[in-house]
Protein backbone atom coordinates (compact mmCIF):
# COMPACT_ATOMS: atom_id res chain seq x y z
CA UNK A 1 0.00 0.00 0.00
CA UNK A 2 2.85 2.38 0.77
CA UNK A 3 4.44 1.72 -2.63
CA UNK A 4 1.10 2.24 -4.36
CA UNK A 5 0.43 5.52 -2.57
CA UNK A 6 3.93 6.84 -3.24
CA UNK A 7 3.62 5.88 -6.91
CA UNK A 8 0.31 7.69 -7.18
CA UNK A 9 1.69 10.82 -5.50
CA UNK A 10 4.97 10.97 -7.37
CA UNK A 11 3.95 9.83 -10.85
CA UNK A 12 0.19 10.26 -10.88
CA UNK A 13 -0.21 6.60 -11.94
CA UNK A 14 -3.02 5.11 -9.87
CA UNK A 15 -2.41 1.64 -11.30
CA UNK A 16 0.90 -0.18 -11.49
CA UNK A 17 2.64 -1.18 -14.72
CA UNK A 18 1.48 -4.80 -14.31
CA UNK A 19 -2.20 -3.93 -13.87
CA UNK A 20 -4.52 -6.24 -15.76
CA UNK A 21 -7.44 -3.85 -16.12
CA UNK A 22 -7.81 -0.11 -15.96
CA UNK A 23 -11.39 0.17 -14.80
CA UNK A 24 -10.89 3.70 -13.53
CA UNK A 25 -9.52 5.18 -16.75
CA UNK A 26 -10.94 8.59 -17.52
CA UNK A 27 -12.77 7.61 -20.67
CA UNK A 28 -14.23 10.45 -22.72
CA UNK A 29 -17.41 8.45 -23.00
CA UNK A 30 -18.01 8.67 -19.25
CA UNK A 31 -16.96 12.30 -18.74
CA UNK A 32 -19.68 14.97 -18.37
CA UNK A 33 -20.35 17.09 -21.44
CA UNK A 34 -19.04 20.63 -21.43
CA UNK A 35 -21.62 23.36 -21.08
CA UNK A 36 -24.23 21.01 -19.62
CA UNK A 37 -25.57 21.47 -16.06
CA UNK A 38 -24.32 19.03 -13.43
CA UNK A 39 -27.00 18.65 -10.76
CA UNK A 40 -26.68 16.40 -7.72
CA UNK A 41 -30.28 15.19 -7.85
CA UNK A 42 -29.61 13.59 -11.25
CA UNK A 43 -27.45 11.08 -9.37
CA UNK A 44 -29.36 10.95 -6.06
CA UNK A 45 -32.79 10.22 -7.53
CA UNK A 46 -31.74 7.11 -9.54
CA UNK A 47 -29.81 5.78 -6.53
CA UNK A 48 -32.86 6.33 -4.32
CA UNK A 49 -35.04 4.55 -6.90
CA UNK A 50 -32.60 1.62 -6.83
CA UNK A 51 -32.49 1.36 -3.04
CA UNK A 52 -36.22 1.75 -2.41
CA UNK A 53 -37.02 -0.34 -5.47
CA UNK A 54 -35.06 -3.26 -4.03
CA UNK A 55 -36.82 -2.91 -0.66
CA UNK A 56 -40.25 -2.72 -2.28
CA UNK A 57 -39.38 -5.65 -4.55
CA UNK A 58 -38.26 -7.78 -1.62
CA UNK A 59 -41.47 -7.04 0.25
CA UNK A 60 -43.70 -7.67 -2.78
CA UNK A 61 -42.04 -10.92 -3.86
CA UNK A 62 -42.00 -12.07 -0.24
CA UNK A 63 -45.75 -11.55 0.02
CA UNK A 64 -46.24 -13.48 -3.21
CA UNK A 65 -44.12 -16.33 -1.87
CA UNK A 66 -46.14 -16.55 1.33
CA UNK A 67 -49.46 -16.59 -0.55
CA UNK A 68 -52.31 -17.17 1.85
CA UNK A 69 -50.01 -17.98 4.74
CA UNK A 70 -49.53 -15.37 7.45
CA UNK A 71 -46.11 -14.18 8.49
CA UNK A 72 -44.18 -11.24 9.81
CA UNK A 73 -41.48 -9.16 8.19
CA UNK A 74 -38.87 -11.88 8.79
CA UNK A 75 -40.91 -14.47 6.92
CA UNK A 76 -41.67 -12.03 4.10
CA UNK A 77 -38.02 -11.09 3.55
CA UNK A 78 -36.97 -14.72 3.95
CA UNK A 79 -39.26 -15.79 1.13
CA UNK A 80 -38.44 -12.86 -1.16
CA UNK A 81 -36.86 -13.21 -4.59
CA UNK A 82 -33.78 -10.99 -4.29
CA UNK A 83 -32.65 -11.61 -7.88
CA UNK A 84 -35.92 -10.43 -9.39
CA UNK A 85 -36.05 -7.45 -7.03
CA UNK A 86 -32.54 -6.34 -7.96
CA UNK A 87 -33.20 -6.74 -11.68
CA UNK A 88 -36.41 -4.68 -11.69
CA UNK A 89 -34.98 -2.02 -9.36
CA UNK A 90 -31.85 -1.71 -11.51
CA UNK A 91 -33.91 -1.36 -14.68
CA UNK A 92 -36.14 1.28 -13.05
CA UNK A 93 -33.08 3.18 -11.84
CA UNK A 94 -31.51 3.20 -15.33
CA UNK A 95 -34.77 4.38 -16.93
CA UNK A 96 -35.17 7.18 -14.37
CA UNK A 97 -31.58 8.33 -14.99
CA UNK A 98 -32.18 8.30 -18.74
CA UNK A 99 -35.43 10.26 -18.45
CA UNK A 100 -33.79 12.87 -16.20
CA UNK A 101 -30.90 13.31 -18.62
CA UNK A 102 -33.08 13.65 -21.70
CA UNK A 103 -35.80 15.76 -20.06
CA UNK A 104 -33.22 18.40 -19.07
CA UNK A 105 -31.58 18.18 -22.53
CA UNK A 106 -28.30 17.13 -20.94
CA UNK A 107 -28.04 14.11 -23.26
CA UNK A 108 -29.75 13.14 -26.46
CA UNK A 109 -31.23 9.68 -26.78
CA UNK A 110 -28.16 8.52 -28.76
CA UNK A 111 -25.80 9.91 -26.11
CA UNK A 112 -27.86 8.29 -23.36
CA UNK A 113 -27.60 4.88 -25.00
CA UNK A 114 -23.86 5.38 -25.56
CA UNK A 115 -23.34 6.34 -21.89
CA UNK A 116 -25.33 3.31 -20.74
CA UNK A 117 -23.27 1.03 -22.98
CA UNK A 118 -19.99 2.59 -21.76
CA UNK A 119 -20.99 1.95 -18.14
CA UNK A 120 -21.73 -1.67 -18.96
CA UNK A 121 -18.31 -2.05 -20.62
CA UNK A 122 -16.53 -0.91 -17.45
CA UNK A 123 -18.18 -3.73 -15.47
CA UNK A 124 -17.79 -6.46 -18.10
CA UNK A 125 -14.57 -7.89 -16.64
CA UNK A 126 -16.09 -7.89 -13.15
CA UNK A 127 -19.06 -9.89 -14.43
CA UNK A 128 -16.77 -12.39 -16.17
CA UNK A 129 -14.71 -12.88 -13.00
CA UNK A 130 -17.89 -13.27 -10.93
CA UNK A 131 -19.27 -15.95 -13.25
CA UNK A 132 -15.98 -17.85 -13.10
CA UNK A 133 -15.83 -17.45 -9.32
CA UNK A 134 -19.37 -18.81 -8.92
CA UNK A 135 -18.46 -21.74 -11.17
CA UNK A 136 -15.38 -22.53 -9.09
CA UNK A 137 -17.44 -22.25 -5.90
CA UNK A 138 -19.99 -24.72 -7.29
CA UNK A 139 -17.21 -27.14 -8.24
CA UNK A 140 -15.67 -27.08 -4.76
CA UNK A 141 -19.10 -27.58 -3.22
CA UNK A 142 -19.84 -30.52 -5.51
CA UNK A 143 -16.48 -32.10 -4.65
CA UNK A 144 -17.26 -31.83 -0.93
CA UNK A 145 -14.22 -29.70 -0.15
CA UNK A 146 -15.62 -28.43 3.14
CA UNK A 147 -16.68 -31.89 4.30
CA UNK A 148 -13.25 -33.28 3.46
CA UNK A 149 -11.48 -30.54 5.40
CA UNK A 150 -13.76 -31.09 8.38
CA UNK A 151 -13.34 -34.86 8.42
CA UNK A 152 -9.56 -34.51 8.12
CA UNK A 153 -9.46 -32.42 11.30
CA UNK A 154 -12.08 -34.31 13.32
CA UNK A 155 -9.73 -36.85 14.90
CA UNK A 156 -8.51 -36.82 18.46
CA UNK A 157 -8.72 -33.14 19.41
CA UNK A 158 -8.01 -31.28 22.63
CA UNK A 159 -11.16 -29.28 23.55
CA UNK A 160 -9.26 -26.02 24.01
CA UNK A 161 -7.88 -26.05 20.48
CA UNK A 162 -11.19 -26.76 18.75
CA UNK A 163 -12.23 -23.07 18.26
CA UNK A 164 -8.84 -22.23 16.75
CA UNK A 165 -8.96 -25.18 14.35
CA UNK A 166 -12.54 -24.32 13.39
CA UNK A 167 -11.49 -20.74 12.69
CA UNK A 168 -8.68 -21.95 10.42
CA UNK A 169 -11.00 -24.44 8.73
CA UNK A 170 -13.68 -21.82 8.11
CA UNK A 171 -11.06 -19.36 6.84
CA UNK A 172 -9.58 -21.92 4.44
CA UNK A 173 -13.01 -22.97 3.19
CA UNK A 174 -14.22 -19.40 2.63
CA UNK A 175 -10.94 -18.46 0.97
CA UNK A 176 -11.10 -21.41 -1.42
CA UNK A 177 -14.80 -21.07 -2.22
CA UNK A 178 -15.14 -17.29 -2.08
CA UNK A 179 -18.33 -17.27 -0.01
CA UNK A 180 -18.81 -16.52 3.68
CA UNK A 181 -22.52 -17.36 3.84
CA UNK A 182 -21.94 -20.68 2.10
CA UNK A 183 -19.13 -21.51 4.53
CA UNK A 184 -21.35 -20.72 7.51
CA UNK A 185 -24.18 -22.82 6.13
CA UNK A 186 -21.89 -25.77 5.40
CA UNK A 187 -19.76 -25.80 8.55
CA UNK A 188 -22.20 -24.74 11.26
CA UNK A 189 -24.18 -28.02 11.37
CA UNK A 190 -20.91 -29.97 11.24
CA UNK A 191 -18.60 -28.26 13.73
CA UNK A 192 -21.13 -27.60 16.51
CA UNK A 193 -21.81 -31.35 17.01
CA UNK A 194 -18.05 -31.86 16.63
CA UNK A 195 -17.30 -29.47 19.49
CA UNK A 196 -19.95 -31.08 21.68
CA UNK A 197 -18.64 -34.54 20.82
CA UNK A 198 -15.07 -33.58 21.76
CA UNK A 199 -16.30 -32.32 25.13
CA UNK A 200 -18.38 -35.46 25.64
CA UNK A 201 -15.41 -37.70 24.79
CA UNK A 202 -13.45 -36.08 27.63
CA UNK A 203 -16.43 -36.07 29.98
CA UNK A 204 -16.57 -32.26 30.01
CA UNK A 205 -19.96 -31.71 28.40
CA UNK A 206 -21.65 -31.42 31.79
CA UNK A 207 -19.06 -28.98 33.14
CA UNK A 208 -20.28 -25.40 32.69
CA UNK A 209 -16.66 -24.20 32.79
CA UNK A 210 -16.03 -25.77 29.38
CA UNK A 211 -19.33 -24.99 27.63
CA UNK A 212 -17.76 -21.82 26.24
CA UNK A 213 -15.94 -24.13 23.79
CA UNK A 214 -19.23 -24.64 21.95
CA UNK A 215 -20.01 -20.91 21.90
CA UNK A 216 -16.46 -20.13 20.79
CA UNK A 217 -16.78 -22.68 18.00
CA UNK A 218 -19.89 -20.94 16.67
CA UNK A 219 -18.15 -17.55 16.74
CA UNK A 220 -15.04 -19.10 15.14
CA UNK A 221 -17.14 -20.24 12.17
CA UNK A 222 -18.53 -16.73 11.69
CA UNK A 223 -15.17 -14.98 12.12
CA UNK A 224 -13.23 -17.44 9.98
CA UNK A 225 -15.82 -17.35 7.20
CA UNK A 226 -15.78 -13.55 7.04
CA UNK A 227 -11.97 -13.44 7.22
CA UNK A 228 -11.55 -15.97 4.40
CA UNK A 229 -14.19 -14.27 2.25
CA UNK A 230 -12.48 -10.92 2.74
CA UNK A 231 -9.11 -12.27 1.61
CA UNK A 232 -10.33 -14.53 -1.19
CA UNK A 233 -9.57 -13.35 -4.74
CA UNK A 234 -12.71 -15.12 -6.01
CA UNK A 235 -15.06 -13.56 -3.46
CA UNK A 236 -17.79 -11.50 -5.09
CA UNK A 237 -17.33 -8.72 -2.52
CA UNK A 238 -13.59 -8.57 -3.20
CA UNK A 239 -14.13 -8.56 -6.97
CA UNK A 240 -16.78 -5.83 -6.89
CA UNK A 241 -14.74 -3.73 -4.44
CA UNK A 242 -11.72 -3.68 -6.72
CA UNK A 243 -13.68 -3.15 -9.91
CA UNK A 244 -15.99 -0.45 -8.53
CA UNK A 245 -13.04 1.53 -7.15
CA UNK A 246 -11.00 1.14 -10.34
CA UNK A 247 -8.24 -0.85 -8.63
CA UNK A 248 -6.46 -3.74 -10.28
CA UNK A 249 -8.02 -6.86 -8.79
CA UNK A 250 -4.81 -8.77 -8.01
CA UNK A 251 -3.23 -5.62 -6.57
CA UNK A 252 -6.25 -5.20 -4.29
CA UNK A 253 -5.98 -8.77 -3.03
CA UNK A 254 -2.21 -8.56 -2.59
CA UNK A 255 -2.27 -5.31 -0.64
CA UNK A 256 -5.09 -6.21 1.74
CA UNK A 257 -3.62 -9.58 2.77
CA UNK A 258 -0.89 -8.22 5.12
CA UNK A 259 -3.49 -6.32 7.14
CA UNK A 260 -5.88 -9.25 7.37
CA UNK A 261 -3.10 -11.76 8.16
CA UNK A 262 -1.74 -9.56 10.94
CA UNK A 263 -5.12 -9.13 12.61
CA UNK A 264 -5.96 -12.81 12.15
CA UNK A 265 -2.67 -13.98 13.66
CA UNK A 266 -3.01 -11.70 16.69
CA UNK A 267 -6.64 -12.76 17.17
CA UNK A 268 -5.68 -16.43 17.17
CA UNK A 269 -2.50 -16.27 19.25
CA UNK A 270 -3.74 -13.74 21.81
CA UNK A 271 -7.49 -14.31 21.74
CA UNK A 272 -8.97 -17.54 20.42
CA UNK A 273 -6.23 -19.95 21.50
CA UNK A 274 -5.70 -18.74 25.11
CA UNK A 275 -9.44 -18.30 25.66
CA UNK A 276 -9.98 -21.89 24.54
CA UNK A 277 -7.84 -22.95 27.49
CA UNK A 278 -9.88 -20.77 29.90
CA UNK A 279 -7.68 -17.66 29.82
CA UNK A 280 -9.77 -14.57 30.77
CA UNK A 281 -10.98 -12.75 27.66
CA UNK A 282 -10.77 -9.40 29.44
CA UNK A 283 -6.99 -9.88 29.60
CA UNK A 284 -6.53 -11.18 26.05
CA UNK A 285 -8.48 -8.38 24.39
CA UNK A 286 -6.46 -5.42 25.79
CA UNK A 287 -3.22 -7.28 25.04
CA UNK A 288 -4.33 -7.84 21.45
CA UNK A 289 -5.26 -4.17 21.05
CA UNK A 290 -1.86 -3.09 22.41
CA UNK A 291 -0.01 -5.49 20.06
CA UNK A 292 -1.92 -4.22 17.02
CA UNK A 293 -1.16 -0.64 18.05
CA UNK A 294 2.54 -1.45 18.40
CA UNK A 295 2.57 -3.18 15.00
CA UNK A 296 0.89 -0.17 13.43
CA UNK A 297 3.28 2.19 15.21
CA UNK A 298 6.64 0.47 14.73
CA UNK A 299 6.27 -2.09 11.91
CA UNK A 300 4.17 -0.15 9.44
CA UNK A 301 6.02 2.40 7.33
CA UNK A 302 4.17 5.72 7.26
CA UNK A 303 3.83 7.56 3.99
CA UNK A 304 5.45 11.03 4.08
CA UNK A 305 3.00 13.88 4.30
CA UNK A 306 1.98 15.13 0.88
CA UNK A 307 3.54 18.49 0.05
CA UNK A 308 1.75 20.35 -2.70
CA UNK A 309 3.98 21.47 -5.52
CA UNK A 310 4.63 25.21 -5.57
CA UNK A 311 3.53 25.58 -9.17
CA UNK A 312 0.27 23.77 -8.44
CA UNK A 313 -0.32 26.01 -5.41
CA UNK A 314 0.24 29.08 -7.55
CA UNK A 315 -2.34 27.93 -10.03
Amino acid sequence: MRKAELRARETGAVLGPDAIVDASADSDELMPLEGKPQRAFNALIPVAVLVFGVLIGLYWTGLQALGEAEGGLREIIGGADSYRSLMWASLASVLVAAVLSMAQRILTIDQTIDAWYSGMKSMLLAMIILVMAWALSSVTEALGTAQFLTSALSGALVPGIVPTLVFLLAAATAFSTGTSWGTMGILMPIVVPLAWGVLAADGLHTDSEYLHIVYSTVSAVLAGAVWGDHCSPISDTTILSSMASGCDHIAHVRTQLPYALTVGAVSILIGTLPTGFNAPWWISMPIGIVILFLVSRYVAQPVPMFEEDASVSAV
